[in-house]
């Protein structure tokens, strides 16, 4: 019932091409869009690596949406999953350039088992 929670609601005042960001644990919503012009809405959830640990499951970006970008700027992209799963990591001394670092290397021998139980690189 939106009049009964008024005094807890916040309408941002925004200008075309102004973004806003808030936290998933934010409650919000919004009112049917009575504009003439088309609202756009980008969701995306970007999460701290050590939030999921696994990264077999994690979907990827389309390859014609990743281009022209650096490899930091695709690893800002990448979905959480643990740094040790060869994570890479991009360089804040060379963010816009195409420098990445993966901190620490999978060992081959378990990517190999993984490969061989799982059907996949990462479990």
């Amino acid at each position: 019932n939106f009049e009964a929670f008024q005094e807890f609601v916040r309408q941002p005042v925004l200008e075309a091409g102004d973004v806003v960001l808030f936290s998933e644990a934010t409650t919000h919503g919004t009112l049917a869009w009575s504009g003439e012009h088309q609202r756009r809405t980008v969701i995306y959830r970007f999460a701290p690596s050590n939030h999921a640990y696994g990264r077999s499951y994690c979907p990827s970006w389309p390859e014609a949406m990743l281009e022209g970008m650096t490899r930091g700027q695709k690893a800002v992209l990448e979905p959480p999953y643990n740094n040790r799963l060869d994570r890479p990591v991009p360089s804040v001394e060379n963010f816009e350039t195409d420098e990445t670092v993966v901190p620490v290397q999978r060992e081959e021998f378990k990517i190999e088992h993984d490969t061989k139980v799982f059907g996949t690189k990462y479990f």
